[in-house]
């Protein structure tokens, strides 16, 4: 089921292009008003599809990749795959915010602690939304095509303590690149987080809606 966003967001979000606009003609928006709008976008999301990929030794990130169905209604849930450093596979679920290995015979296991809660990412109160509130020095960097999108390149700092949702336990700051719509509500195209302290080290996050089942039933 693909997630749904409210008229008024929706209007919101299309009148940070107009008003952020220098003189209308692709000048470069406010980069604070454009994440403001992204916050709302993100929160208005109460499904996704989520990547979460490492590039480089990422502080605090114990995975390669993380990719999951996650919803943030009744108490959150998730359901996907993760990546270990050593290159093997571990199905996974969510249950009450904990997290838990799933095995072919499905036995479920305590994943150990440091793994980011998938659905503790999206909605209104979401870890996503609340980054992307917080962020220091936000600009708007470049005007340009993000996987053949017309999108605006915004660069800011974030706070640690915002990132616990991502990275539990990190107690540095970290810079952010994102990429946002030119048009249509700002929800992130990716959103990739720099560790100063590990300049080689990069977590990239990109939230989609969520994907229909294969077969009949809704999501």
């Amino acid at each position: 089921m693909r997630y749904r966003i409210s008229s008024a967001v929706l209007a919101l979000a299309l009148a940070g292009v107009v008003t952020g606009c220098a003189d209308g003609s692709g000048g470069m928006p406010d980069a604070g008003l454009m994440m403001r709008d992204a916050a709302i976008s993100a929160g208005a999301m109460s499904s996704a599809h989520l990547v979460l990929q490492s590039e480089g030794s990422v502080p605090g990130f114990p995975l390669r990749t993380l990719e999951a169905e996650v919803s943030a209604r009744d108490g959150g849930s998730a359901s996907g795959t993760a990546t270990l450093p050593t290159g093997s596979v571990t199905r996974f679920v969510s249950d009450n915010g904990k997290l838990f290995s799933k095995s072919d015979n499905g036995t479920l296991t305590p994943l150990p602690s440091g793994f980011p809660s998938p659905s503790g990412l999206v909605g209104r109160d979401g870890g996503l939304a609340q980054l992307l509130r917080s962020l220091r020095d936000p600009k708007t960097t470049a005007r340009e095509q993000f996987t053949g999108i017309d999108a605006f390149k915004i660069e800011a700092m974030v706070p640690a303590a915002s990132l616990a949702a991502i990275l539990p336990g990190t107690t540095k700051d970290a810079t952010l690149t994102v990429w946002v719509r030119v048009r249509g509500a700002h929800i992130p195209l990716r959103t990739s987080l720099g560790f100063p302290e590990h300049p080689d080290a990069h977590l990239n996050v990109t939230v989609s809606p969520a994907q229909s089942p294969r077969k009949g039933g809704r999501s």
